[in-house]
């Protein structure tokens, strides 16, 4: 079982492969964009019902994306002599990559990003730890979290629990050495600021949408997001945080504030999506 892993880890270092896998990426990246456009097209309706695009909001969740990007350069260049401006770009273009059916478009575009003969095995292992260690870190919080809203140290709790439970699960997680040699979790600080970053930016859009309700509302769309990155292959998670979401809030009737607010967060995400997705292909292409 390990030659033919081995075997396959080769085979997706050859510069043959990888030639090949950069032009079916520039494939994957057409497909994405055009999804994407179909997003955006069959909810033109609403989107017009929304006042405004905040830009603040935009441009935090721009920041919260680059050091997403920059734990990433950390970690698939640690002990890895590398230009680190090409491994940013390959990410930023992968944020396009996963509006492809089943997802297959955020692995492609990663494999295929600079590195050395054996980065196959990191960037495979990288790619779990991302779709699987935030909700892991991320869920407990928020679950405890609810036990607590009404109280006035409500957002210092969540910022104790939160450094808590990574420091936590990285001192079990780190008694396998093999692991702790290529988690991404050597970088914990940078997940901490990543993971609270986008829970305050995620109250803080619920609260400028108008909800006096907004840390309930925040909590429970971020229980939603993150219990949704754990049905791999779905598109981005579109359509499972929602159905979450609407579950979460206890009633099967939606009011149209509320169907907004999802469309609008939706909005705000596949902009930011496509920014970073269309700059590191643009990047690409030219290189």
């Amino acid at each position: 079982m390990k030659n033919k892993l081995d075997n396959l880890f080769s085979l997706l270092n050859e510069d043959k492969f990888q030639k090949k896998l950069k032009r079916l990426n520039v494939f994957v990246a057409i497909i994405s964009i055009v999804y994407v456009g179909i997003l955006f097209s069959s909810s033109k309706d609403e989107i017009t019902n929304i006042s405004g695009i905040n830009f603040i909001e935009i441009i935090l969740l721009l920041i919260i994306y680059f050091i997403v990007g920059v734990t990433w350069v950390k970690f698939s260049t640690k002990n890895i002599q590398v230009d680190r401006k090409n491994i940013f770009f390959d990410w930023a273009y992968s944020n396009i990559g996963k509006y492809f059916p089943g997802g297959v478009g955020l692995i492609t575009i990663r494999l295929n990003q600079d590195g050395n003969e054996d980065k196959s095995k990191r960037i495979l292992f990288g790619l779990f730890e991302e779709q699987f260690l935030v909700p892991i870190l991320s869920l407990p919080v928020l679950l405890i979290s609810t036990l607590f809203l009404d109280k006035s140290y409500v957002y210092f709790g969540l910022i104790l629990l939160q450094f808590g439970m990574v420091y936590l699960f990285k001192f079990i997680y780190f008694t396998n050495q093999k692991i702790k040699d290529i988690s991404i979790l050597n970088f914990s600080n940078y997940l901490i600021v990543t993971i609270l970053s986008t829970n305050f930016l995620t109250f803080y859009i619920f609260f400028n949408l108008g909800y006096e309700n907004f840390l309930n509302q925040g909590i429970y769309y971020l229980i939603a997001s993150y219990v949704g990155l754990l049905f791999v292959g779905i598109p981005a998670g579109i359509g499972i945080r929602e159905a979450i979401f609407i579950f979460l809030l206890g009633t099967e009737n939606l009011i149209s504030e509320e169907i907004l607010s999802l469309i609008y967060i939706r909005m705000l995400y596949l902009i930011v999506d496509s920014i970073y997705g269309l700059s590191g292909f643009i990047y690409k292409i030219k290189k």
